[in-house]
């Protein structure tokens, strides 16, 4: 068909080569599928396209001394503790690239191949006529621990608590039961709906809150990390690399010890807890919940000198940080995406914590908080960048800031 324009679409006429390091994608929806970007690439070219992108964010945000970046990968392939689909009628799927239309799939390359054998199970059960999902069924989340021994279901409605349906509950519980037969490592269940919002919340926070009115079986999942055992409670965060935690671990505690150390966006507590084996004190900050439930019970283990504080970062940094009895020797940070913002930069450097290593899953606000750490007179000495999304344009740092 001839072009009628000179967009730059039309410009191109022939593909005359592929680029050498080009791949065949793994997934057959690769392409459709928004949930990743690079599957054609293998993964060393990734690692050197994402270390490109980190170092050219870095030096937009004014950044020009960088330490060597250190990279580290695993298993490129079935390395997600976590999926959550959408559900449409008996299917289940994603959304399609660059849209919110609904992809039914067959295959998931980069979930743990549990979770999928699990998923498609239980829409095969739907499909039967075996079990149904509850009425109003909008997502399905599956997430187990390392080495698939456990895992744990939750399903979202949409509904509210006074538009449920009333058989949701026996609904959930036969859907389970009948899961459950074909794969025993499903310990748990629950079923949510949105909860009330509240006008000081900001419309995305309001969309997010889930209030869960019906379970089945246990509530948590143990999740094995370097010999510790962390009880983790349905929709909790958890880091999503199932090959990578550990090296996580190692990473932020190198051979850190001290004083006092504090653990921010603490979690459930995976940093807080080996932290507790280095430092005289720990101090764990978290506020969502239930990672904030978790992370009490994991720290109330390790002593009564350790304590977990439910809060945000930035009310514990002004309210409560000009208590502590002394300078913190160790700062772990690892905010959501949307980083720290000025008001928690400024409030952290006022600490004058000797040492503050960042644990970041966007390239984009690591760097302005970077810039803004730099300028309150830390120096960035180390900076690590884990492979802990392959097949997708994700990048996770590991940095470490020194006064």
């Amino acid at each position: 068909m001839k072009p009628t324009h000179s967009s730059p679409e039309s410009i191109l006429a022939t593909i005359t080569d592929a680029i050498t390091e080009r791949v065949e994608p793994l997934c057959r929806h690769f392409g459709e599928c928004g949930g990743c970007q690079l599957q054609h690439l293998p993964q060393p070219s990734q690692l050197a396209a994402k270390r490109a992108t980190l170092i050219d964010v870095l030096r937009r945000a004014g950044i020009t001394t960088l330490p060597e970046i250190q990279a580290h990968a695993a298993e490129p392939w079935h390395y997600r503790n976590r999926i959550r689909m959408r559900v449409q009628g008996p299917d289940i799927g994603y959304s399609r690239r660059a849209s919110n239309d609904f992809l039914p799939i067959a295959e998931c390359p980069i979930a743990s191949p549990l979770l999928l054998q699990m998923a498609m199970t239980a829409r095969d059960l739907v499909r039967s006529g075996a079990t149904r999902w509850p009425a109003e069924t909008s997502t399905i989340e599956l997430f187990c621990d390392a080495n698939q021994t456990s895992v744990q279901l939750s399903l979202q409605l949409d509904a509210t608590v006074n538009t449920v349906d009333r058989d949701a509950p026996r609904d959930l519980r036969s859907l389970c039961e009948t899961l459950q037969a074909e794969h025993p490592q499903l310990v748990g269940a629950g079923l949510s709906v949105a909860g009330a919002p509240q006008a000081s919340q900001t419309r995305r926070v309001q969309e997010s809150v889930r209030v869960e009115i019906a379970r089945w079986g246990s509530q948590q999942l143990t999740y094995p990390v370097d010999g510790r055992d962390y009880n983790i409670t349905r929709n909790a965060f958890f880091q999503v690399n199932r090959f990578l935690t550990s090296a996580m671990v190692e990473l932020v505690l190198g051979d850190r010890g001290g004083t006092l150390a504090l653990d921010l966006f603490a979690g459930a507590g995976l940093f807080s807890v080996p932290l507790t084996e280095r430092f005289d004190q720990v101090i764990a900050v978290e506020i969502g919940e239930p990672a904030a439930t978790d992370l009490a019970a994991h720290l109330s283990a390790c002593g009564p000198q350790h304590s977990a504080r439910r809060s945000t970062t930035l009310d514990f940094l002004q309210k409560q940080a000009s208590r502590l009895a002394q300078t913190p020797d160790l700062v772990v940070l690892d905010p959501p995406r949307a980083g720290l913002g000025a008001p928690t930069v400024n409030a952290l450097s006022r600490t004058g914590a000797r040492e503050i290593v960042y644990v970041s899953c966007d390239a984009g606000t690591f760097a302005r908080d970077a810039r803004s750490l730099i300028e309150s007179g830390y120096t960035l000495t180390t900076l690590h960048l884990l492979d802990l999304f392959p097949q997708t344009f994700h990048t996770e740092t590991i940095a470490v800031f020194r006064r």
